[in-house]
């Protein structure tokens, strides 16, 4: 394996309401597995407006505060590095496997790309990046697995204009939907026979990441968050939104009597996910008909934190369903200095920390 010729890179997820930051040192030379260790980890949070579902409104005031983020002393450190992976808005990108019968030596780029625009729901190819992963064969298969992705064009410029104005080297954008999965999906672990969900539940936006025969299948964003429930309590008990904040996290979905509308509330808006997940489910079984069955489903982001929720989608959806562990593929010895809860929010930041400390030539599970 190629050494890493980008010294001390670090993750950074851009999202609509926060920056995470997450800086590791890769310490695998010699052992039979990964092994990483946490140099850094650091967000600040973002006012509203300055980025909106995943576009970036006010660039400037955006740049002020990555430049903040990083120059802040943190256990009297600062990030020195100037090599980035950074995440792009999974609302603003398309990803998916796609089959073909064409052998990987007889693929050209020109048959992938006019395969590619068959699947991409944009509508000019000059408008947005395309680019693919050709992808190991599963076993007694003569189809050519091909994992594609797609961004538009003025998001990932905006993005890459935003992180070189502060003097930093990107080393890729990636999509979240890998880089959650990077970290939530257990590495080198077989999964035979079983397909897994990954839900992520963001404060502004959520999704659904397919993962099935040691890929991803699909991602789909879905009309729930931890600010649309908190928006939600505001404006139908006619509090302020400090106050449906404080409800959100200290009751969930933890009924109780004195608070019983608020429980309505939040109950009908888990009803309208658990339709969201099951239509994301049967439409798998429906357009993947070869591939397995959903046996589990691995909950991240803030939103996970709701009091309640995995034991209720797992009643509703008849799946088990609960949060994940962010840290899991790091196979550190140390203890991580961050709580449970608190690292279901680092989830895409640690995928891209990890991609950060390897090599960055290895591509298996990038675009």
């Amino acid at each position: 394996m190629f050494s890493n010729p980008f010294s001390n890179a670090f993750g950074l997820d851009i999202g609509d309401l926060s920056i995470k930051l997450v800086q590791l040192e890769n310490r695998s030379f010699g052992l039979r597995r990964a092994n990483y260790k946490v140099v850094d980890t650091r967000s600040i949070n973002l006012p509203p407006g300055l980025i909106v579902n995943g576009e970036i409104e006010k660039p400037e005031e955006v740049r002020k505060r990555i430049i903040y983020l990083l120059n802040k002393k943190i256990n009297k450190k600062i990030i020195k590095s100037p090599w980035v992976v950074a995440s792009l808005p999974e609302s603003k990108s398309f990803i998916k496997l796609i089959k073909t019968d064409l052998s990987p030596d007889n693929l050209l780029p020109e048959d992938i790309r006019d395969m590619a625009k068959k699947h991409i729901p944009y509508d000019n190819e000059e408008d947005y990046y395309i680019e693919w992963q050709i992808m190991p064969n599963l076993d007694n298969s003569k189809k050519t697995r091909i994992l594609i992705g797609a961004i538009p064009k003025k998001i990932a410029d905006i993005y890459t204009y935003l992180l070189e104005s502060v003097g930093l080297g990107v080393i890729a954008l990636e999509i979240e939907a890998l880089a959650i999965a990077r970290s939530m999906i257990t590495a080198n672990k077989e999964y035979t026979n079983e397909a897994r969900i990954i839900l992520d539940l963001g404060a502004t936006r959520s999704s659904l990441i397919v993962f099935d025969q040691d890929i991803i299948q699909f991602s789909t964003s879905i009309p729930f968050s931890g600010e649309i429930i908190t928006t939600a309590l505001s404006q139908e008990l006619h509090i302020s939104h400090e106050e449906a904040e404080k409800i959100k996290i200290s009751q969930g979905l933890g009924y109780k009597r004195r608070s019983n509308r608020a429980w309505h509330i939040m109950s009908k808006m888990t009803d309208d996910l658990v339709t969201s997940i099951k239509n994301v489910i049967n439409f798998y079984y429906s357009y993947f008909p070869d591939n397995n069955r959903v046996t589990h489903i691995t909950m991240c982001g803030g939103g996970s934190n709701l009091n309640k929720l995995p034991e209720i989608l797992s009643k509703k959806l008849g799946i088990e369903c609960r949060p994940g562990r962010s840290w899991k593929n790091l196979n550190s010895k140390k203890p991580i200095k961050m709580s449970q809860s608190e690292s279901l929010s680092y989830s895409t930041a640690i995928g891209l920390a990890l991609r950060a400390a390897d090599n960055p030539f290895f591509t298996h599970d990038t675009i």
